[in-house]
C-alpha cells in the first residue's frame, strides 16, 4: 500500500498555522493586572486611589414650618392632567412623615404621608 503525498496550498497552510497560534494564545491562561496585587489593607483616599470615595450628608427631611399636631393645612398640587386640593389635619409627625386626616368630598381618611416628596404646596389654615 502506498501513501499519497498530500499537497496543501500555501495560503491554507498559513491559515491553519495562524488558527493554531491563535487557539494556543486563547487557551493559555495569563495573569491580569487585577490579580497581580493583593487586596488593600485599608481604604485609600487621594489622587492615586483606585476608586473615588464620596461622603454624602443628606439633609434631614423637613416639614413646613408650623406643621405640628393639631394644625390644619391646605394642600394644592399641580399634577397633570388636573390639580388636586384638600385640607388635612395633622395628628402626628415623625421625621418627614405626617399622620394626616384628609378632609375632602370622600369620608375622612387618616394615613401616614411622606410630606417632602409630595409635589405641591402646603398652606396653613
Amino acid at each position: 500500500m502506498r501513501l499519497n503525498n498530500l499537497k496543501v496550498p500555501a495560503p491554507q497552510v498559513l491559515l491553519i498555522a495562524s488558527a493554531a497560534v491563535l487557539l494556543t494564545l486563547m487557551l493559555n491562561p495569563q495573569k491580569t493586572r487585577a490579580q497581580q496585587k493583593g487586596p488593600a489593607a485599608a481604604a485609600e483616599i487621594g489622587v492615586g486611589a483606585p476608586l473615588p470615595v464620596y461622603v454624602v450628608n443628606e439633609p434631614q427631611p423637613r416639614l413646613p414650618s408650623g406643621f405640628v399636631p393639631g394644625s390644619s393645612w391646605k394642600f394644592t398640587t399641580w399634577t397633570v392632567p388636573s390639580t388636586l386640593t384638600f385640607t388635612a389635619s395633622v395628628q402626628m409627625v415623625d421625621g418627614g412623615w405626617a399622620y394626616l386626616t384628609i378632609n375632602s368630598e370622600t369620608p375622612a381618611a387618616t394615613r401616614w404621608y411622606y410630606i417632602p416628596n409630595m409635589p405641591g404646596a402646603w398652606e396653613p389654615q
